[in-house]
C-alpha cells in the first residue's frame, strides 16, 4: 500500500480528491490531511507518506517553504503540486525541490489517476530496488567477515608478499600495506576443554562478537576467526605514522577494549601489542603480540617493546621446566602442563623466532622425555607418537605448531591416564593382597612400592588417590584390625600380639591401638571377657 498525505486549505478540494482516490485507486491509503503548511510538515515527519499532494498557497509557511522542509527530512517522498496558478517562478522553484506532478485547480479526475498511476509504478520499483540493495547489502555482510577472517588467518600462517592487496582493500574500504597485530589470549581456556562443549562455544562466540564489535567501533582492523584460546586482529595504520604514536594509540584501543569487554564477559583474557610491519609480515607481529600477552605479570595489557628481559624470558632454556611438564602429564595434571609448555614455548618464540626447525626439535624432544618419564610402556603410545612427530615436521607456521602440540598433549594425557587406570586397576588389588601377606613384617612405603615395581613417589600418590588414605595410615590400621583378632585369644600376650603384627615395642604398640581405638590392649581385651561376644 502506497502512503497519501494532502495538504490544502479548502476543504471542497480536500474532499474531492478522497472521493476522487477512494473510488479509483485501490492501492492508495490516504493517511492523513493538512489545511496549513505547519501541519503538513509535522504530518509528514509523523507519518512518512510516499506522496504528499501539496498545495502551493496556504496560511503561515506557505506550500513551496513546506516542501523545502519536509525534503530536508526525508528525500525520498514524491510532491505534487496544487495550485490555481501557472506561473513559471512557481514551476522554475518546483522543479529545483524535486517536485514530481502539477495539479491544477479546478480539480480534474482522468489527471489525478494518472498522475497517482505513474507515481506508484515509480514507488513500487524504487522499493524493488531497496530491497534488492537489501538483499545484496545483507549477502555481502554475511560474505564479508568470511573474507576478512581468511585474510588475517592466511597472513597469520605465512608470510610474505600478498598478492592482489589492492583488491583486499577495495572490499574493506582501508589501505592495508601496514599495520599491527592485537592479540587477545583467553586464560585458562584450555583447562576447561573438559566442560560442557556447547557452553564453552557459547561463551566464547559471545566473547568474540562483543570484543569484535568494539573493536570496530573504535579503529578501522580486520578481525581473525577465532582460534582455540585466542582471537588475532590486524590494525592497520599509515606508513608516514609515528611508530611511538602507534604504540600509545595501541595501548589505549586495548585499555579501552578490557574496560567495555570484560565487565560483560564471563571470561578472563590479556591483550598482547606487536609493532608495526608491512602487511607481507604480519605473522611477525602476530608471534610478539602472542608473546606479549603470554608473558605473566598481572597487566592486562602488554606491548611486545614494554617486555623487559629481566622479568620475562630466560636467556638459557629453561631445562628444569621440561622435568616439571613430564611430571603433570605424568601425573593427569593437563591444565599445569599446558603452563609449562606455554613457557618453555615462549622461550622458544623469543630465541628461535626465525628458526622453526629449531623449535620443532626441541617439541619432539619434550614428547620422548615424557615417554621415558613413564614407569611403564605403553603400547598405544609408540603407534600415536610417530603420528604426533609426523603432525609437528608438517607444521609450516610457529602458530599452527603451538596449536598442534596443544593437541598433543591433550591426546597424550588421555592415553596416560587410560593406561594409569588400567594399570591402578591391577596394581590396587596386588599391593593390598601384598600388605595383608606381609604386616607382620617390617615393611615400608618403598617395599611396598617395589612389589609392584613403581616408583616410591608414583606409589604414593596413586595409593592415596585409590585408598583414600596415605600408606602409613592403612597398614596401621590394618595391624590393629589384625591384632584385635589375636587379642581374642588369652593365651596370647599383648607383647606376643604385638611382635605378631610387626612391632617390635610393646609400649608403642599400645599408644598407638588406643590412638585407634580409644582404649589400651588390656581394657580392649577385658571387654571382650566381660561380653562374651566379638566385637573384633
Amino acid at each position: 500500500m502506497i502512503k497519501l498525505l494532502i495538504a490544502d486549505d479548502e476543504y471542497l478540494v480536500l474532499d474531492s480528491l478522497k472521493m476522487i482516490i477512494s473510488k479509483n485507486m485501490n492501492n492508495i491509503d490516504i493517511v492523513g490531511t493538512a489545511s496549513t503548511g505547519r501541519e503538513a510538515i509535522e504530518k509528514a515527519i509523523e507519518l512518512k507518506p510516499d506522496i504528499i499532494f501539496m498545495d502551493i498557497r496556504m496560511p503561515g509557511i506557505d506550500g513551496m517553504e513546506a516542501i523545502r522542509q519536509i525534503r530536508a527530512a526525508d528525500s525520498n517522498v514524491l510532491f505534487v503540486i496544487i495550485t490555481a496558478y501557472e506561473f513559471f517562478d512557481y514551476a522554475k522553484e518546483a522543479i529545483n525541490l524535486g517536485v514530481s506532478e502539477y495539479i491544477l485547480k479546478p480539480i480534474n479526475k482522468s489527471k489525478v489517476i494518472e498522475i497517482l498511476e505513474n507515481l506508484s509504478v515509480n514507488i513500487k520499483q524504487n522499493r524493488r530496488i531497496l530491497l534488492r540493495e537489501a538483499e545484496l547489502k545483507e549477502r555481502i555482510n554475511r560474505i564479508i567477515p568470511f573474507i576478512e577472517g581468511q585474510f588475517v588467518s592466511y597472513q597469520l600462517f605465512t608470510s610474505g608478499t600478498i598478492n592482489n592487496i589492492e583488491y583486499y582493500e577495495d572490499i574493506f574500504n582501508m589501505s592495508l600495506r601496514q599495520g599491527y597485530a592485537v592479540t587477545v589470549l583467553l586464560k585458562n581456556f584450555e583447562g576447561r576443554i573438559k566442560e560442557d562443549n556447547l557452553k564453552l562455544s557459547l561463551e566464547k562466540q559471545d566473547f568474540y562478537e562483543r570484543f569484535s564489535f568494539e573493536l570496530k567501533r573504535m579503529c578501522h582492523c580486520l578481525i581473525g576467526n577465532p582460534l582455540l584460546d585466542r582471537i588475532t586482529a590486524y590494525i592497520p595504520v599509515a606508513k608516514e605514522m609515528d611508530p611511538y604514536e602507534i604504540r600509545n594509540n595501541s595501548i589505549r584501543i586495548a585499555n579501552d577494549i578490557i574496560g567495555r569487554v570484560k565487565p560483560g564477559a564471563d571470561i578472563e583474557y590479556t591483550i598482547g601489542i606487536g609493532r608495526r610491519y608491512e602487511a607481507g609480515s604480519f605473522n611477525k607481529s602476530c608471534n610478539e603480540a602472542y608473546m606479549a600477552a603470554s608473558v605473566p605479570r598481572g597487566q592486562a595489557v602488554m606491548h611486545y617493546e614494554d617486555i623487559t628481559p629481566s622479568n620475562n624470558i630466560p636467556d638459557t632454556y629453561p631445562v628444569q621446566k621440561e622435568a616439571i611438564f613430564a611430571s603433570r602429564m605424568l601425573t593427569g595434571d593437563l591444565q599445569g602442563a599446558l603452563e609449562v609448555f606455554k613457557e618453555i614455548y615462549l622461550w622458544l618464540m623469543s630465541n628461535f623466532c626465525e628458526d622453526i626447525d629449531k623449535i620443532k626439535s626441541k617439541l619432539i624432544d619434550l614428547l620422548f622425555i615424557v615417554e621415558k618419564a613413564l614407569p611403564y610402556k605403553i603400547s598405544s603410545l609408540s603407534k600415536s607418537k610417530q603420528t604426533h612427530i609426523l603432525s609437528i615436521l608438517k607444521a609450516n607456521s610457529k602458530e599452527l605448531l603451538e596449536s598442534q602440540f596443544i593437541n598433543i598433549i591433550s591426546q597424550l594425557s588421555d592415553e596416560i591416564q587410560a593406561q594409569v587406570r588400567s594399570e591402578i586397576d591391577g596394581i590396587i588389588p596386588k599391593v593390598l593382597k601384598y600388605l595383608n601377606t606381609n604386616y607382620s613384617k617390617e615393611i615400608t612405603l618403598a617395599d611396598a612400592a617395589k612389589s609392584v615395581n613403581l616408583s616410591y613417589h608414583y606409589f604414593s600418590k596413586i595409593f592415596k588417590d585409590e585408598v583414600g588414605k596415605n600408606f602409613s595410615d592403612y597398614l596401621t590400621e590394618l595391624r590393629i584390625e589384625k591384632s584385635m583378632r589375636f587379642l581374642k585369644d588369652q593365651r596370647i600376650s599383648i607383647k606376643e600380639v604385638c611382635y605378631k603384627i610387626g612391632y617390635n615395642d610393646p609400649n608403642y604398640y599400645c599408644k598407638i591401638f588406643k590412638k585407634t581405638t580409644g582404649m589400651t590392649p588390656t581394657e580392649y581385651r577385658a571387654v571382650i571377657n566381660i561380653r562374651g561376644d566379638d566385637i573384633g
